[in-house]
């Protein structure tokens, strides 16, 4: 009795700190309980945040998502990509790569990389974790690239350092949320492949912080 009630007390305690489950594009996922969804149209054609090969077909932007408006605001980035992705030893020497090369190429920013490894709770999934300095602010990173068949999703979050050790929980338990959709996957019809990819080959923003000073300004009276 006593330990169906103290297990029942640790689910609790882990549902509080996520929120609403986010649903679109083939996947489900949790994030912490303060984040909320922002304007996408302010990132169409943006492929901040969306990491994979520079050959990916479909590498884009789903989903992003602030725990507020103001400058040391975390953030969770969701991109898609139209390729298979396994996690695994190779996996992790590709994805670290590609993040690396990802802020240094296409956001101007040098990612310092302090972990990487293959994750088996959830779905499965490869996490590199790092930091950037964005100006002068330094920034953990965290990338989980999670398994897919024919069509695989990136999470990134992106905390300022010293607000990480209180997100760490929520960031562990919103990973270990996300699941996929095999049938909303396979309904996905060519010709939006295709729209998404002449949608993607559009400028890509400078860097992360300009996106999320264009959404401040989007944001004052």
């Amino acid at each position: 009795m006593v330990c169906n009630a103290l297990c029942a007390m640790v689910v609790v305690a882990s549902a509080d700190l996520l929120g609403a489950s986010v649903r679109q594009d083939g996947y489900s996922l949790r994030p912490p309980a303060a984040f909320r969804m922002a304007r996408m149209d302010l990132f169409h054609g943006s492929r901040v945040g969306a990491i994979g090969d520079r050959d990916d077909p479909v590498r884009r932007l789903s989903a992003v998502l602030i725990d507020s408006d103001a400058e040391d605001a975390a953030t969770v980035l969701v991109s898609v990509i139209d390729r298979g992705f396994k996690p695994g030893a190779a996996a992790k020497d590709e994805l670290s790569a590609a993040v690396a090369r990802h802020f240094s190429d296409e956001l101007g920013l040098k990612f310092v990389l302090e972990r990487v490894e293959v994750v088996a709770s959830g779905t499965p999934r490869v996490e590199v974790r790092g930091s950037v300095r964005d100006g002068s602010q330094l920034r953990q990173v965290l990338v989980a690239a999670f398994a897919g068949e024919t069509r695989h999703a990136v999470v990134l979050f992106s905390v300022p350092s010293g607000r990480w050790d209180s997100l760490a929980e929520a960031v562990r338990e919103s990973l270990d949320s996300f699941r996929p959709d095999p049938a909303a996957i396979a309904a996905a019809p060519r010709a939006v492949a295709l729209a998404i990819a002449a949608l993607v080959a559009a400028t890509l923003l400078a860097s992360i912080g300009l996106w999320r000073r264009r959404l401040a300004l989007t944001r004052r009276p």
